[in-house]
């Protein structure tokens, strides 16, 4: 069998990188930088915590995933700081957590200042995710792109067909199965496949903020309560010595959304500089029924995989797609209301 993955964002690689490592000849086509698209960042949260039983099950075995990554990257590609979450629903997703034996404890606004000392609580317990943290994104993108090696083509795929024949600038290749996470670009190479995706495309921008003062180890951030005016995820970034904080809630205008995390900032993060050293703004592809959903779409030989928020299950999607490839597509990745084949 040999397999095409269209785009070399975190998931595209991770599908690319189990199919090799279960002796498929793959080739992965990315004409840009790999992880420069969706993936793009220093940093990404990774949290157990999520609203539904299935999802943190999910995240749970991604987290033996990203172990297993680390090994082979002979660094941990997850930090150890842990994940505070302020959410007028902790006592519920607590639940979830024991429910699958995530270590968890619910800690008072003392303990949230000695886990992130630049925080102001906004008031009450928070959930902590013992085993959650920041994801070291360019690390892991760049271990993937070593461990394929040759088996990344420089090229853009400009078609796909039904058949599995793609189609590059440089020329076209048959596939058994071609799989496409293109990010923003899949709509695009999907429409002449017949697939109507129900994406949603937006932009999203972050911004990184340095620390006042010198502080130890910080714990990731997450705050649904809104007391300070927004609801924001935020995270350590290493490469920078600094703090990353976007918006929970998307905003159309890039300026409007660094206006609005610095005026969070000034609030909930007073720890840190207000004045942003970085901004990055990327494609989000948000499907309507979750948050954090994903799935796979099937025509013929060529599978189109859409969602939000992967990054955090990337080494789980990396084998569940790769498994969907040799034509065992899980329940997992089927859209609501999707007959099983």
């Amino acid at each position: 069998m040999n397999a095409a993955v269209v785009g070399a964002g975190i998931v595209g690689l991770a599908a690319a990188d189990s199919l090799a490592r279960s002796g498929v000849d793959v080739r992965c086509f990315e004409a840009a930088e790999p992880g420069s698209g969706q993936s793009a960042g220093h940093t990404r949260v990774f949290r157990h915590i999520h609203d539904r039983a299935d999802l943190v099950e999910l995240v749970a075995r991604a987290r033996r995933g990203w172990d297993e990554w680390g090994e082979r990257a002979g660094e941990p590609l997850v930090g150890n700081e842990g994940v505070l979450f302020a959410s007028p629903d902790a006592e519920e997703l607590a639940a979830l957590l024991a429910e699958a034996g995530v270590e968890h404890r619910v800690v008072d606004e003392h303990e949230q200042r000695r886990l992130l000392p630049v925080l102001e609580p906004p008031g009450g317990g928070a959930l902590y995710d013992v085993r959650g943290g920041a994801i070291r994104a360019g690390e892991a993108i760049a271990a993937l792109v070593a461990g394929l090696g040759e088996r990344l083509v420089r090229e853009e795929v400009v078609a796909v067909d039904r058949d599995g024949l793609v189609e590059t600038a440089f020329g076209s290749r048959r596939f058994d199965r071609v799989l496409v996470c293109a990010g923003a670009r899949t709509p695009e190479l999907a429409e002449p496949l017949g697939i109507d995706l129900p994406l949603e495309i937006r932009d999203h921008t972050r911004a990184t903020f340095r620390t006042r003062s010198e502080h130890g180890r910080l714990a990731c951030w997450m705050d649904r309560t809104n007391a300070f005016g927004a609801t924001i995820y935020s995270g350590p970034v290493a490469a920078l010595d600094a703090f990353a904080v976007g918006l929970a809630t998307e905003d159309s205008d890039p300026a409007g959304s660094v206006a609005r995390v610095r005026a969070y900032v000034e609030r909930g993060l007073p720890g840190l500089d207000p004045e942003p050293v970085d901004t990055i703004t990327r494609p989000l592809t948000i499907l309507p029924w979750h948050p954090d959903a994903f799935a796979i779409w099937e025509a013929d030989a060529v599978l189109v995989f859409a969602g939000h928020n992967l990054f955090k299950f990337a080494p789980v999607l990396g084998d569940l797609l790769a498994d969907a490839c040799r034509g065992r597509i899980g329940p997992e990745l089927r859209p609501p209301n999707r007959p099983s084949a």
